[in-house]
């Protein structure tokens, strides 16, 4: 089984993987304290099952939910002595279009986060946030696909090609400065 967390925004995305199909699920929607609800979702759809591995969306997307989430993650793996495997909720996006290049994007409510992925999934270049306005010019130029519908069972088989890693070499990814940064 192969334990997958999502908490890169309101939503927390718990599934259970055992290498043909999801076993188990649990999505909630638009969480407002994802700290008092991912642990016992975690516990609950485990149920004393330890998993072969996890794998974690690791931005970029909410400060907060990125940062729980890996560190949710991170010290799973660390205490079960398990590996841990990475996706970016933009890479999970891109593997869902069909297309051969792709730009893909998501929102939050002051702008979009966005990749440019090459046929097999690769980002090429680095994450880009532009502000609501921005993106608006560059949505003019440029075919963004912003909404996907996300298929959990190919994104999951996608991330178990992945190298493994050692929980300390995990780190959330955050592409958006922070206003002390500006």
């Amino acid at each position: 089984m192969n334990l997958f967390i999502d908490t890169h925004l309101d939503d927390v995305i718990i599934l259970l993987y055992d290498g043909e199909t999801i076993v188990k699920q649990k999505i909630l929607k638009d969480q407002k304290e994802n700290s008092k609800v991912i642990m016992p979702t975690i516990k609950k759809i485990l149920n004393k099952e330890i998993p072969e591995s996890i794998i974690i969306v690791n931005g970029p997307g909410s400060f907060t939910g990125v940062r729980l989430g890996v560190t949710i993650a991170k010290t799973l793996a660390y205490t079960l002595k398990r590996p841990i495997r990475t996706l970016t909720s933009l890479e999970c996006m891109a593997i869902c279009v069909e297309k051969v290049e792709k730009i893909v994007a998501f929102s939050d409510k002051n702008g979009y986060y966005i990749g440019i992925f090459d046929k097999d999934c690769h980002l090429v270049g680095n994450y880009e946030y532009l502000n609501n306005s921005q993106f608006e010019e560059y949505a003019n130029n440029y075919e963004v696909i912003t909404n996907v519908e996300l298929d959990y069972k190919k994104i999951i088989e996608f991330a178990l090609l992945k190298e493994e890693l050692r929980p300390h070499e995990v780190n959330p990814i955050y592409v958006k400065k922070l206003d002390i940064e500006k």
